[in-house]
């Protein structure tokens, strides 16, 4: 009777094990909930407008001289009003990473939720909280998931490979206002380590820090860091090595 009661519950969390699994498949296969993908700023026109009285025949020769003013409008207005966590779009060549970047108060919440902040297993693409944006930090830090489904950071796999490096060399970060472009000097695998993710230097420990980047990547990459640049590394799991994570390393290209 034992031997009975023991393979039914045996049984029984195979059964659920097994339930896991599939819906963790499901969930990890599922598309990543995010907005579309931002358009080329359109130009609207403003009419300067007159405070005369049109009936007055000298206000109308005045009214027929209005000049028309171009504006462009901000595409990232419709995020901020999506979310007002939204600080920019990441875009790399030769993956599926294409998304917007969001930041909040801790670097847990957009662990498991989505741009639109529902719950979704994927989490969301997120920018470190101690950043500030807008181009204003020493070293900006982006992370996503790796999923099995290669969406959000899976590829950043595909760096490890020193020729897809040469054909993909950049990154680029839309923040609300500037366009971005980073040239990828360093990509290697480590453990969980705080030294990778610093944000705030002193004078030249930039440079000094960049140089250790540089040193620590798996295969040398032709770059040149001049004077103190401005970084980006993006950072997800990898589990080649023990609580491993890949991390790409890039510095702003301002010329």
């Amino acid at each position: 009777m034992r031997k009975t009661s023991l393979l039914v519950a045996l049984a029984s969390l195979f059964f659920l094990f097994f339930i896991l699994m599939i819906q963790s498949q499901l969930e990890q296969s599922s598309t990543a909930s995010v907005p579309s993908i931002p358009t080329e700023n359109t130009e609207t026109t403003f009419e300067q407008s007159s405070i005369l009285d049109l009936n007055d025949q000298e206000s109308e020769a005045i009214a027929s001289q209005v000049q028309t003013f171009p504006i462009q409008s901000n595409p990232s207005a419709k995020y901020y009003d999506l979310n007002s966590d939204y600080v920019g779009w990441l875009k790399i060549g030769g993956t599926v990473i294409d998304y917007p970047v969001v930041k909040s108060s801790d670097n847990k919440f957009y662990l498991n939720h989505d741009f639109y902040k529902d719950e979704h297993i994927l989490g969301a693409i997120f920018m470190d909280y101690r950043n500030i944006g807008m181009g204003q930090d020493d070293h900006t830090i982006l992370y996503g998931h790796y999923t099995q489904s290669g969406l959000m950071f899976a590829e950043l796999d595909k760096f490890l490979s020193e020729s897809f490096t040469n054909k993909n060399p950049t990154i680029n970060f839309m923040d609300p206002y500037t366009k971005r472009t980073y040239k990828i000097f360093s990509v290697h695998v480590a453990e969980a380590d705080s030294n990778y993710i610093k944000t705030s230097f002193k004078e030249d420990d930039l440079k000094k820090y960049a140089e250790k980047l540089k040193a620590n990547s798996a295969y040398p990459i032709d770059s040149e860091l001049k004077g103190n640049p401005k970084l980006i590394t993006l950072i997800s799991c990898n589990y080649s090595v023990d609580d491993g994570r890949v991390y790409v390393h890039a510095y702003e290209i301002t010329e």
